[in-house]
């Protein structure tokens, strides 16, 4: 029989006979605190695969970083890739826009080349047309306006008369016209003098020529006509002389009271 006479006693029962434990614990403790070790192992066995899976995530989301930052600096590389692209084509922009601008000069330069060029033909042609005409238009708008005794006394072919120097210069001393109308009425291509032949009056023709009519041609012979007219104190007939004329010219010649008279070039 085991006697216990103090807690020293008990102690060295409970190590000797691990039953007596067990059984002193059971009477102590309540159940709940008898199942606190097997809870704590199974808390523990839990938390340790929670903190591998979550060590896992950790590894996982390192991993992602890692790419995340080599997408990042390939980005960056991409960017810098990028930006020298956009640095070249601006540079090639600033050398088109050069070359465009030279090529707009360049075709400046050709047009106005193109144009006196155009001038001078065009001039040559005019020249040309009116000596063709200074040989024989006198008995021409003679037979087409209806006059005889034309005498040709301004153009080319006039030669040496004085006989419209004289004319305006004693207009001019008259005031009939003045020194501007004089300097324009200086200008007309050609000025004939004949005569009617419905009556002897005398009768003046100022003629403007142009291998295609146009509206300055129209308006000049008129007006200069109308010069002539006041400069002669005669009769004064508006002419133009062309190798062609369109509808519209027609028109305007038969408003301003100009005859359209064609000869070939």
């Amino acid at each position: 029989m085991t006697t216990v006479n103090d807690f020293t006693d008990i102690l060295r029962i409970i190590r000797e006979q691990p039953e007596w434990a067990d059984a002193l614990r059971g009477a102590l403790l309540s159940q709940k605190l008898l199942e606190l070790p097997e809870r704590f192992a199974e808390f523990a066995e839990t938390a340790n695969k929670r903190f591998a899976a979550l060590e896992g995530d950790v590894a996982e989301l390192k991993a992602g970083q890692v790419r995340l930052e080599g997408d990042v600096a390939e980005l960056k590389a991409g960017q810098v890739r990028l930006e020298g692209d956009v640095a070249e084509l601006k540079a090639g922009q600033v050398r088109l826009e050069g070359d465009v601008a030279e090529l707009k000069a360049g075709q400046v330069r050709l047009e106005s080349t193109v144009s006196r060029l155009e001038d001078r033909v065009g001039g040559m042609r005019g020249t040309n047309y009116e000596i063709k005409l200074g040989k024989n238009i006198d008995s021409i708008l003679g037979q087409r306006l209806g006059l005889r005794s034309v005498r040709l006394i301004k153009g080319s072919l006039a030669g040496n008369s004085t006989v419209y120097l004289d004319l305006i210069d004693a207009a001019s001393d008259r005031e009939d016209i003045t020194e501007q109308e004089r300097g324009e009425i200086n200008e007309t291509d050609f000025v004939l003098r004949g005569r009617s032949r419905i009556d002897p009056s005398t009768v003046y023709v100022a003629v403007e020529a142009s291998v295609t009519a146009g509206d300055s041609d129209i308006h000049r012979a008129a007006d200069r006509s109308e010069i002539l007219r006041r400069a002669t104190g005669e009769t004064s007939i508006a002419a133009v002389v062309c190798d062609n004329f369109d509808s519209a010219r027609q028109q305007l010649a038969s408003e301003r009271n100009v005859t359209l008279v064609t000869i070939s070039e």
